[in-house]
């Protein structure tokens, strides 16, 4: 144990810690973990794992405790409890990622211990924050809540009274990706789709666009690189599908699996154009920034906290299906100028680095600790 203060980071059970086969939550812990200048050591709690964790971080590995009548992330939180117990540890603040009721129930058994939720998604579709009662004794009791955009902040206050917000030690704490490139870079005819492979994402109206589109310009192509879950799921029934709607474009199409994101800021490095065609309320989407990190030219969609960070950087569809994201691409690759105009937006302004990330919620554990 270091003999600095620290702050506990517990992840949702489903998150592996690892850079080949990390999901988002996993991935914006690391980057907040490297990018901290608090002054605390930081501690990274989850599930075991098979390869090797993000290196430089510390990452303590627990066996969730009775799963089967728990479920894997409340048995992990119980095996976090006891492993506080165990090594006598008392760090400066819990902070319990993504997980309402995983955050519920440690601030209720260790109420001697300072605990956040860090929202990365709308709770008010998560166990222990449906309902406005369970958020405001989240509101209550918690030492503080971070929301990764101004719409989860604001889910999370849905239906609260003015003065129940007031009294809410809720932060809004943006996401960031880190730009790895250091000159602006030479982009290939491709587009690129980088995503979980699940409808909520869009892909499969994306799929039916480019399948509409792409005939007529045979000179461009489209990789779509992701899947359902990481890089050892099955291939799911939607993934078939969308393999499906795109094989007539024949070598003008790709669907290349789980990458990871090493590989994936690669691909974007070349591409031309990313498109983010999310059709649900996007809490926060990170691939909308790794695509202007990358000096992408970006088409994406009007929901959730997309518009917050591509407003103005974007091409951005108003109602998202297949049809409307169609004329987003004939749009951009027909008009030479609107896709240079969004290439030399992408590259000349981007602020979203995972600096000024860690600076924001470092600035918020600094608030809930003192």
């Amino acid at each position: 144990m270091s003999n600095r203060p620290y702050i506990d980071l517990l992840l949702p059970y489903k998150e592996h810690f690892t850079p080949t086969n990390a999901g988002a939550v996993a991935t914006v812990v690391s980057d907040l973990a490297y990018h901290t200048k608090s002054g605390y050591k930081m501690y990274v709690f989850g599930r075991h794992l098979v390869s090797e964790t993000f290196p430089k971080l510390s990452y303590i590995a627990l066996k969730p405790k009775w799963p089967l009548v728990n479920g894997h992330n409340l048995g992990l939180a119980y095996s976090y409890i006891a492993h506080l117990k165990k090594q006598n540890r008392h760090p400066s603040l819990i902070e319990i990622h993504g997980r309402c009721q995983v955050a519920q129930l440690i601030a209720k058994k260790c109420n001697n211990i300072k605990v956040a939720l860090f929202l990365h998604n709308d709770p008010r579709q998560m166990v222990g924050g449906k309902t406005l009662k369970e958020r405001l004794w989240l509101a209550r009791n918690l030492a503080g809540i971070f929301a990764n955009s101004a719409y989860t902040k604001n889910c999370f206050l849905d239906e609260f009274k003015p003065e129940e917000i007031a009294q809410t030690p809720i932060f809004l704490t943006p996401l960031g990706a880190e730009r790895t490139l250091t000159k602006k870079p030479q982009k290939e005819k491709t587009i690129i789709i980088a995503s979980r492979i699940v409808p909520e994402k869009g892909i499969l109206e994306a799929a039916v666009a480019l399948k509409q589109i792409l005939p007529e310009f045979p000179d461009w192509k489209v990789k779509i690189i992701g899947a359902r879950r990481f890089e050892d799921g099955k291939t799911s029934e939607y993934e078939k599908s969308v393999r499906e709607m795109i094989e007539p474009l024949q070598e003008q199409a790709e669907l290349t699996g789980f990458l990871p994101l090493t590989k994936v800021n690669d691909e974007l490095a070349k591409a031309a154009i990313a498109i983010v065609p999310s059709v649900w309320q996007e809490p926060a989407s990170r691939a909308v920034l790794e695509a202007l990190a990358n000096g992408c030219a970006l088409i994406t969609t009007r929901v959730g906290g997309i518009p917050e960070r591509a407003e103005g950087r974007a091409l951005i569809v108003e109602k998202p299906n297949s049809t409307s994201l169609a004329s987003a691409v004939r749009a951009l690759l027909s008009e030479t100028k609107m896709l240079k105009k969004l290439l030399d937006v992408a590259w000349n302004d981007y602020p979203f680095d995972c600096a000024s990330m860690a600076e924001g919620i470092d600035a918020a554990r600094k608030k809930i600790v003192s």
